[in-house]
């Protein structure tokens, strides 16, 4: 659709079964300082209150549109949002997170001064059961950005792939350029806003940047797909599988992009293989990782420690491709403990890292079993 200059913004927002968190949110982006917005809720195919909700507050602003669809999943929703979408620059943001009121007005300014493809903001987490912020430097790592801004693969082609995540939520995107290169997010359970990011960092001729918090991104959500991996064990990689192979004979993916691509796969692939909770899903993954990973993704063999932009992934790889499941999960949480009690961090670090590996344990313990009787 052509752009509406009533609508700066367009904001997509997929929902389902956000019915305890959506109310907070939606207050956040009605709230917003930037009004000249379209707010786009995709629901998909909510069980619980969420729809009516929804309504509730389209009846209350005529700035918000509601649409419909059968679970589908959020890649779905957030294309279907997108075909209607009328706004210059659009935003897809999640329907339990939180956003700070200038967080459309700072990115919109961004890219109108810069003329950018692409804005990317810092953001916080936001813990559900203390209710604090706590401050990351994840979503945007300032250490892997350039000193020139904006920028793009031509002027910091070694990090392209690695000054952000893949999230989608902390990204304002030009959506004449979304247009032009018939970007979508891919029908996945899971990951599906990787090929979409992924893509943009690589085609976008213009980033910028606003490098302080402006989102709360909700940790401790039992909803949330990130507590869900072991349901969809191999869509991260084939996420990032289609990324390659659209990039891999493009004469722009250079030596270097590759390093940053490699470092990105890899960091990606680790966690994936660390979030499941399942020992059924997490040997499918290892296993995987072990007898495709260097041959689908043509990683050298010959890798050493200075190709790696975080020095324990270069570790860990190493561990995956030589070590069997079990071995792998004991260096993990022995490496961990001497990790914790060797540095001086607070109490709240030493009660999370016990609590994320004791599940580590226990999958390995789990693993145990499962070996003893084969």
């Amino acid at each position: 659709m052509p752009v509406n200059s009533d609508y700066k913004v367009s904001v997509i927002v997929p929902v389902y079964n956000a019915q305890q968190y959506l109310k907070d949110t939606l207050d956040t982006i009605i709230g917003q300082s930037l009004k000249s917005i379209e707010i786009i809720c995709v629901d998909d195919g909510s069980s619980d209150e969420s729809l009516s909700i929804l309504k509730d507050y389209q009846n209350k602003d005529s700035r918000l549109i509601v649409l419909t669809q059968q679970n589908q999943y959020a890649g779905v929703a957030r294309n279907n949002g997108l075909n209607i979408a009328r706004g210059k620059y659009v935003v897809f943001w999640d329907a339990d997170d939180l956003f700070e009121k200038n967080a459309l007005e700072c990115m919109y300014k961004k890219c109108e001064k810069d003329q950018a493809d692409l804005c990317v903001c810092a953001a916080n987490r936001y813990d559900s059961l203390t209710q604090t912020i706590i401050k990351t430097g994840t979503y945007l790592k300032k250490e892997m950005l350039p000193d020139h801004i904006p920028f793009s693969k031509k002027t910091h082609p070694r990090y392209i792939f690695n000054f952000s995540t893949n999230v989608p939520w902390n990204k304002m995107w030009k959506r004449s350029f979304i247009e032009k290169h018939h970007l979508r997010f891919q029908n996945l359970k899971q990951a599906n806003d990787t090929y979409f990011s992924m893509m943009s960092y690589f085609l976008a001729e213009c980033i910028t940047i606003v490098d302080k918090p402006l989102m709360n991104y909700r940790i401790n959500n039992t909803q949330s797909l990130t507590g869900k991996a072991s349901s969809t064990v191999f869509c991260s990689y084939q996420a990032y599988y289609q990324v390659y192979e659209d990039l891999k004979n493009d004469i722009h993916f250079t030596k270097e992009i590759k390093q940053s691509f490699d470092n990105r796969l890899i960091n990606g692939m680790l966690y994936s293989l660390k979030t499941q909770s399942m020992v059924q899903s997490f040997m499918k993954i290892y296993i995987k990782l072990q007898q495709s990973l260097i041959h689908d993704f043509q990683i050298s063999q010959q890798l050493n420690q200075d190709y790696f932009y975080v020095k324990k992934d270069y570790q860990d790889f190493k561990d995956v491709m030589t070590l069997t499941p079990h071995q792998f999960l004991l260096t993990q949480y022995q490496m961990t403990n001497r990790h914790i009690y060797t540095r001086g961090h607070g109490f709240l670090y030493h009660i999370y890292y016990a609590l994320y590996y004791s599940r580590i344990w226990k999958l390995c313990m789990k693993l145990k079993e499962n070996l003893k009787k084969l």
